[in-house]
């Protein structure tokens, strides 16, 4: 039976491997945005505060949570390796796209380029590295558990986890976040000179 299941799952198109976990967090993460930036137009006040609690907290889950739901769904759909990482960045990236471009209402083109080096994206990348290294594990103990013999602790695995875990701690406790912010400013007065630069939009 499990020999079925796998030869099934290795029989999967592009279109099961890869799109549907992509799509399913992208879907999410749309209808939670719309939700959040609508929920003021509500009248109620309390109704407000559901709406906006609510859609705010599924909205930081899909980008921040979102790749490590879309790595296991495609390494059980039958995704390869390069597959499961460009599949688990793709929704991240668009919402950091989506944030650029925003700022092309006030900034210039490069400038908006330059706010994908802001903070909040670098702790993001590190963070998505960690979740896929971490989901690599999960994936393979669930196989394990499951008869398959193979090796749980992958090397290339458990270093992503630490080196990106390590980093995100340590910028972190380096000024709490405001050295980093520091230097994406004074980065940015490098490249486009003196001014207030573009700031970070939590």
């Amino acid at each position: 039976m499990a020999g079925q299941a796998n030869a099934a799952v290795k029989g999967l198109g592009f279109r099961e491997r890869l799109v549907t976990p992509v799509l399913v967090v992208f879907v999410v993460m749309t209808l939670s945005w719309i939700a959040y930036n609508l929920a003021w137009r509500l009248e109620n006040a309390t109704l407000h505060r559901v709406v906006a609690s609510v859609s705010g907290t599924l909205l930081f889950l899909s980008v921040v949570l979102g790749p490590l739901a879309v790595y296991c769904m495609a390494y059980f759909r039958g995704a390869t390796l390069k597959e499961r990482i460009g599949a688990s960045l793709i929704n991240p990236f668009l919402w950091a796209t989506k944030e650029c471009l925003r700022l092309c209402i006030s900034f210039s083109l490069l400038e908006s380029v330059y706010y994908y080096f802001n903070p909040l994206n670098v702790w993001l990348a590190l963070g998505i590295a960690a979740e896929m290294a971490l989901a690599e594990m999960i994936c393979r103990q669930r196989r394990r558990s499951q008869g398959a013999d193979i090796r749980v602790l992958q090397p290339i695995a458990v270093a992503a986890l630490l080196i990106s875990l390590s980093l995100v701690i340590s910028l972190y406790l380096w000024g709490e976040g405001e050295n980093v912010y520091a230097i994406f400013l004074e980065g940015y007065r490098v490249f486009f000179g003196p001014g207030t630069g573009v700031g970070v939009k939590l």
